[in-house]
């Protein structure tokens, strides 16, 4: 998230304290401190959103490595290499 928005909402809420304790605004506390709350939201569905991300990308690079360690272990039989990477027309 921007670091202008997170600074923008605790300084609103600052001023906000600043005039519910003064006496200048009448209005309930879930409201004063609504900047902090809302700014606290979005930052978890962001995080939320963003471990999703970053698991369906562990996942598909997961599949891609299995992918190529397979079409490498094909490439070695069809040549008649053994597991260890020797061919085993070489041995005698």
């Amino acid at each position: 998230m921007n670091n202008f928005y997170i600074a923008f909402a605790v300084y609103l809420n600052l001023i906000f304290v600043a005039a519910k304790l003064w006496g200048r605004v009448d209005w309930p506390w879930g409201w004063v401190m609504a900047p902090l709350i809302v700014m606290t939201v979005i930052g978890a569905v962001a995080n939320l959103a963003q471990s999703s991300r970053k698991r369906r990308l562990r996942g598909n690079i997961s599949q891609n490595l299995q992918s190529i360690r397979d079409l490498v272990e094909n490439a070695r039989q069809a040549r008649g290499e053994d597991a260890a990477g020797r061919s085993a027309r070489g041995r005698h």
